[in-house]
């Protein structure tokens, strides 16, 4: 047997920051930010591009993601590295695309290509833009896929959906600019699949415990086990299961909380088993 030394943490001071984003509320918008490293540009384009990251912003916001009662915001940040490959007659693009939700969610995409002439608006449905905006749409869709999972037993899967549907038809559509699609639609069925379920489960678990705290802390630590177990056998079968360990690196802390000033020490050693920071933090150790 091992035992875990405990430590004393107030719960509600931890889980505060969190809570915040797991109760309902009444906004329900996507709240873009949106940066651009215009550096690598020439010094004429750089000029040109100054404005872009706005006008994407302004694209995210004024378009209607979901109809869904989510309740709070949901924040999806962007980052366009550019590089220049215009040619006489064309301003091209290709981009380094980091995609975020600030959090547990991360995408990074070094295979974008677009046009985009500068000065013109980002719109819906413009057949010239679509390189452009079905790279914004895919990564939207999957940061309402990771969200909401969240919020119920795979929720997310008709945000994860779309992202496959557009996907599928750029593979073929965008002629020029189909570079990066095949890899986009493999990421996207991972997503989908069976295979990934279990974590897709364990997420749902998670915050549905998170959402418990300080009303009902038994159950809320009932279900945040649950997610442990299910995040124990993924990590057991794959250690370097990027998904998971990205969750664990965001919310490590308010899981550990959740735990800390319990009586029942077997949760958080069987997590301090497959992740060598909790197993510092808690200083795991022969009985």
């Amino acid at each position: 047997m091992k035992a875990v030394q405990k430590l004393v943490v107030p719960l509600a001071v931890l889980l505060a920051s969190v809570m915040i984003g797991v109760m309902p509320a009444s906004a329900q918008k996507i709240v873009p930010r949106v940066k651009t490293i215009l550096h690598t540009l020439p010094l004429e384009k750089q000029e040109w591009m100054r404005d872009f990251h706005e006008r994407v912003e302004n694209y995210i916001r004024a378009r209607d993601w979901h109809d869904k009662n989510y309740g709070g915001e949901i924040h999806v940040y962007m980052e366009f590295l550019l590089q220049d490959n215009s040619t006489s007659s064309e301003e091209r693009y290709s981009v380094n695309l980091l995609v975020s939700n600030g959090a547990d969610l991360q995408y990074f995409d070094k295979r974008g290509r677009f046009k985009y002439t500068h000065g013109e608006q980002i719109t819906v449905n413009d057949p010239e833009q679509l390189p452009l905006t079905n790279l914004i749409d895919f990564y939207v869709y999957l940061i309402l896929g990771g969200e909401f999972d969240k919020r119920g037993t795979l929720e997310g899967t008709p945000f994860y959906e779309k992202a496959r549907d557009i996907a599928q038809h750029a593979r073929y559509g965008l002629g020029r600019f189909v570079e990066g699609w095949d890899l986009r639609e493999k990421l996207v069925k991972q997503l989908l699949s069976d295979a990934h379920r279990p974590f897709r489960e364990m997420v749902d678990y998670y915050f549905y415990g998170l959402s418990l705290v300080g009303e009902d802390d038994a159950q809320a630590r009932k279900y945040c086990a649950e997610a442990v177990n299910l995040l124990v056998k993924i990590l057991t079968e794959d250690p370097k299961n990027d998904h998971a360990n990205k969750f664990l690196d965001a919310h490590r802390r308010e899981l550990i909380a959740v735990f800390a000033n319990s009586p029942d020490s077997v949760v958080l050693e069987r997590l301090a088993k497959v992740d060598s920071v909790t197993a510092k933090v808690f200083k795991v150790a022969p009985e």
